[in-house]
């Protein structure tokens, strides 16, 4: 089945708030965005009700209310930040704003939720701002001039459950796209910190440890126009080299699982003579079901992609990162648990865990060693090359250590996993997107995203991204959709 394609343009001179508008609009193309939402809590006008518990200094993060409100779906809810002192309740802050309520909402919280006794109840002061719609982020500041514009995507996986929801966070710096996720994001711009209030705007919010790294109510998840975020983002990556050259962001949806597409960055006007040149980061956002996935107890916000830094033409090879949840950087990697591909993590402490899975995208066609924990993709080819290509020819002499033409195989290689490296592999993406390897005769062919490699009239794949040697002969493997 063939995929559909999309295409977002910036002139030359463009500016960095452009790729936040790209994005902006190849999500609502997509019909991605989670529509238009309101009823924001952003504080408390009271609570009531608790009792002592004790006499220790006791914190709860996120106390969701068991009942009250509107019609508040699951994956709607709000919840608090909840000090004891002594033992008693002394101070409440809003963490997650939820959305769907009203000024003077009654909500009950149950004494379990925040260390025993009595349920503590609280009346709500709510933002009846919209947030959102079916064509614009969730939430963004393009503010023109700014040095870090950003803007976030809420996706609803299944809006009945409660991590129904992801929320995936995109900031520009100059020509690198950094991307962060989480289960919720308080988009009230005024910042109250006294107690009783929604303190800092803009901010990732949920449980420490779970679905965020640091305090849910200070700044350190906050996304700012003015400062870079790299201690929260899951991955990043060059997405241009300067905006002399056109930006074009190119989508390919598949045809056969519409909630997966692969995004990529390219400079079309750029010289060229390879597609390291002037193509740039690759990604997909993860957007899929399994068994595994509990979404009332688990969340779903990762992504894979390719990063142009690890594109290796001389060696015919390239890397695709997945993401696992948690810290891009390596000083930020700490457990996520509420991530389900935190599943297949590893580490020895909670603050020293993976950020990301790298699966080799080697060319067989290359002749050259690979690690024996490396990823293959199967490739025999008999024909006589003074290149170094054995296969099937031990002594370039074309006929007595010949294999059999039958056994030659090429094939286009679908049934992709997720990662190689996981165990069950929760996604394996849909067979409209593939890789091919290539063995061309000529040296440095410069094959460019969107080029064409046609296997029959019936079957013919586009170019996404790539890797391939030039030298004496053009040897590599590249990423395809199927468009015919």
């Amino acid at each position: 089945m063939a995929i559909t394609t999309y295409r977002q343009t910036a002139a030359p001179g463009w500016a960095t708030t452009s790729v936040i508008y790209q994005l902006e609009s190849a999500f609502a193309q997509l019909g991605w965005h989670g529509g238009t939402v309101s009823g924001i809590v952003t504080g408390l006008a009271s609570y009531s009700g608790q009792t002592q518990v004790g006499s220790s200094s006791t914190t709860f993060f996120d106390a969701r209310p068991k009942s009250g409100g509107t019609s508040i779906g699951a994956g709607d809810t709000c919840s608090f930040h909840v000090s004891r002192s002594g033992g008693n309740v002394y101070r409440v802050y809003v963490n997650r704003g939820g959305h769907g309520y009203a000024d003077g909402d009654n909500l009950v919280i149950d004494g379990d939720a925040i260390g025993g006794g009595n349920d503590m109840t609280v009346v709500v002061q709510a933002d009846e701002t919209s947030y959102g719609s079916a064509s614009t982020f969730y939430d963004k500041d393009v503010t023109v001039g700014s040095s870090y514009p950003w803007g976030v995507l809420r996706i609803e996986h299944d809006n009945t459950k409660v991590y129904g929801d992801s929320y995936f966070g995109f900031q520009a710096d100059g020509t690198k796209l950094y991307f962060s996720s989480g289960t919720s994001f308080y988009p009230y711009d005024i910042d109250a910190t006294q107690y009783n209030q929604g303190r800092y705007g803009n901010c990732f919010r949920g449980q420490q440890y779970q679905e965020v790294m640091h305090d849910p109510t200070g700044t350190a998840n906050r996304l700012s126009t003015t400062s870079l975020n790299n201690s929260i983002d899951i991955a990043n990556f060059e997405y241009a080299s300067s905006n002399s050259f056109t930006l074009e962001m190119n989508v390919y949806r598949s045809g056969i699982d519409n909630n997966f597409a692969v995004f990529s960055f390219k400079h079309p006007d750029k010289s060229s003579s390879s597609i390291d040149d002037n193509t740039y980061g690759t990604f997909f956002l993860h957007k899929f079901s399994h068994s595994l996935l509990n979404f009332d107890e688990l969340s779903l916000g990762s992504m894979t992609y390719f990063d142009p830094v690890y594109r290796d033409m001389s060696g015919a090879h390239h890397e695709l990162h997945t993401s696992l949840g948690t810290g891009g950087d390596s000083s930020n990697d700490d457990w996520m648990g509420r991530q389900f591909m935190m599943g297949w993590n590893t580490g020895s402490t909670y603050y020293q865990m993976n950020t990301f899975l790298r699966d080799y995208i080697h060319a067989t066609t290359y002749p050259t060693s690979r690690g024996n924990d490396q990823r293959r993709h199967y490739y025999r080819n008999n024909t006589y090359s003074e290149h170094s290509n054995f296969r099937g020819d031990l002594g370039f002499t074309d006929y007595t250590n010949k294999s059999p033409d039958v056994l030659n195989h090429n094939a286009v290689i679908k049934g992709l996993p997720l990662s190689s490296h996981m165990v069950p592999c929760p996604y394996y993406i849909p067979d409209d997107f593939v890789l091919i390897q290539f063995d061309h005769a000529s040296p440095s062919q410069n094959i460019q995203q969107n080029d064409t490699v046609t296997i029959s009239g019936s079957e013919v794949y586009t170019v996404i991204d790539g890797a391939y040697n030039q030298t004496n002969r053009t040897r590599g493997i590249l990423f395809c959709a199927r468009t015919t």
